[in-house]
């Protein structure tokens, strides 16, 4: 009986209360009239995400009284012993904050103990190797080592000095975001990653489902969570940008020329058919299929970025200039294995006819990798481009490997762009052809090689063409690819603010 009362009251997640008014958004921000961490914010956005993986496994039930365990009453008297070392606020969230007992998110493991040498609340280690004070730095969440490249010892950390924190990876890493007045982009109020979590759960990009329900493709599962290609919501999202984007380079181009308002500058057509997505051999379903097969082609707009075009509208044509979709989706390892389940690059915004090509036959291709034997060969049979025309690629991903980002991009320049930043600030290495607006480390969880939503380049672009960074004539964005050496001086406009 007591059992069966149990199940009957547990919740879904779908009756979970509303978190909407804690969030960070441009409209709710940060509070900065605070002394400390905004604790009751960050305890209510951790405490939904404890409930919200419970309510996927059916274990939800809030008269239970295991759900209502904090850090505190957890760990008793070893946790009192610390809480002089602590910032009253942060002691505030960890009396508040609810203990899980399942990975708290996708790149989460779990809390650390309060006294423990290596891996325990404080992590002094760090803190003597950066030059900063004992105890002021707090590690609040472990990282998970299958979402994290198998790497572990990395997670959340909160400086009790400044009240932000940043997720490693890895200890490693935390070259990137120390001493940290050299890199503020890489250090966030708690609540802001907090809700950048939550926000891929709403696009869902992340998806939480019963422990032993398997993952989309054959995905990586962590607990109830996994990491999916894509969601709608981004397909949705993309489409938004481009919008903005087009509307931002329509306005201008107006302006340059005179012209009086058409509002039939947005016509019906997709900027491609199916036919001619499948004469591309453009896998379906998949987010790139998706966005080009929803976004409308502009009526007046030829060039959407300096030297890049829309893709031509023909299917002979754009098939034609496809350098990856006509290859093999499955490849034999060295191992007897086969990587199978390959979506291929897409090439999506052209550049001019004769611009320098892009030599992708390397170990510097962001692609190539796709279709080596594991032992960095590709097989006999299998012809891949040795240089393709510089543009905007959709991202090659195998469906079933961790943080999978079918919905990101890569933009290959036949040029080097030394002295340019990724979204970190970190300086680009030039280890790859296709860095430019790239997140390099990411201080709201992941790891440092997934690329950029294709949303946020749109996005960033628009903002560039409202800002008069790039000027538009008759046809749309001026100026050809050798635009984007810009980027080595004003690195600060081709970098895309930090997000997940």
């Amino acid at each position: 009986m007591e059992e069966s009362r149990s199940s009957n009251a547990a919740m879904s997640a779908s009756q979970l209360p509303s978190i909407d008014d804690q969030l960070v958004t441009p409209d709710n921000p940060p509070r900065t009239d605070l002394d400390g961490m905004d604790h009751a914010r960050c305890a209510a956005l951790h405490n939904y995400l404890v409930d919200y993986c419970l309510a996927a496994d059916g274990r939800l039930d809030p008269a239970a009284e295991g759900s209502r365990a904090t850090y505190f009453s957890t760990h008793g008297d070893a946790a009192e012993a610390v809480r002089p070392r602590l910032h009253p606020s942060l002691a505030a969230f960890l009396a508040a904050a609810r203990t899980p007992d399942a990975p708290l998110f996708f790149f989460v493991e779990g809390m650390p103990d309060p006294d423990g040498d290596f891996n325990g609340l404080f992590d002094n280690e760090t803190a003597d190797s950066e030059d900063e004070p004992e105890d002021s730095i707090v590690r609040l969440y472990f990282s998970h080592m299958d979402a994290c490249d198998g790497k572990s010892g990395g997670g959340m950390l909160y400086h009790q000095g400044r009240h932000l924190a940043s997720f490693f990876v890895h200890p490693d890493d935390t070259e990137c975001a120390f001493p940290v007045d050299e890199h503020p982009q890489n250090w966030h109020p708690l609540e802001t990653i907090l809700s950048n979590w939550i926000a891929l759960i709403r696009l869902s990009k992340v998806v939480a489902s019963p422990t032993d329900e398997p993952a989309l493709y054959g995905g990586v599962k962590i607990g109830n969570w996994e990491w999916r290609p894509y969601g709608d919501g981004q397909i949705a999202g993309c489409v938004a940008a481009w919008d903005r984007l087009c509307d931002a380079i329509e306005v201008r181009r107006r302006q340059s020329s005179g012209a009086t308002v058409d509002d039939d500058n947005r016509p019906s057509e997709p900027l491609l058919t199916p036919a001619a997505m499948d004469a591309a051999k453009i896998p379906d379903p998949s987010f790139a299929r998706a966005f080009l097969g929803l976004a409308h082609r502009p009526r007046h707009i030829r060039q959407i970025a300096p030297g890049l075009s829309l893709p031509p509208a023909y299917a002979a044509a754009f098939a034609a200039a496809q350098p990856f979709t006509h290859l093999p989706r499955r490849v034999p390892q060295w191992d007897g294995t086969e990587r199978e389940g390959i979506v291929p690059p897409v090439y999506i915004f052209f550049s001019e006819a004769g611009a320098p090509q892009v030599d992708v036959s390397g170990w510097r291709s962001s692609f190539r990798y796709y279709w080596d034997d594991g032992h960095g060969t590709v097989p006999d049979g299998i012809t891949f481009p040795s240089r393709v025309p510089p543009g905007v690629y959709s991202e090659c991903v195998v469906r079933s490997e961790p943080e999978v980002t079918e919905e990101a991009f890569r933009l290959p320049l036949p040029f080097n762009l030394y002295g340019a930043r990724f979204s970190s600030g970190d300086e680009m290495k030039d280890m790859a052809a296709d860095e430019l607006f790239q997140h390099g480390f990411k201080p709201f969880g992941g790891n440092p090689n997934r690329p950029q939503r294709l949303e946020r380049l749109l996005d960033h672009w628009a903002n560039l063409v409202e800002r008069g960074v790039w000027s538009v004539g008759p046809h749309g964005v001026q100026g050809s690819i050798e635009v984007f050496k810009d980027a080595t001086v004003n690195w600060a406009d081709y970098a895309i603010p930090s997000s997940w």
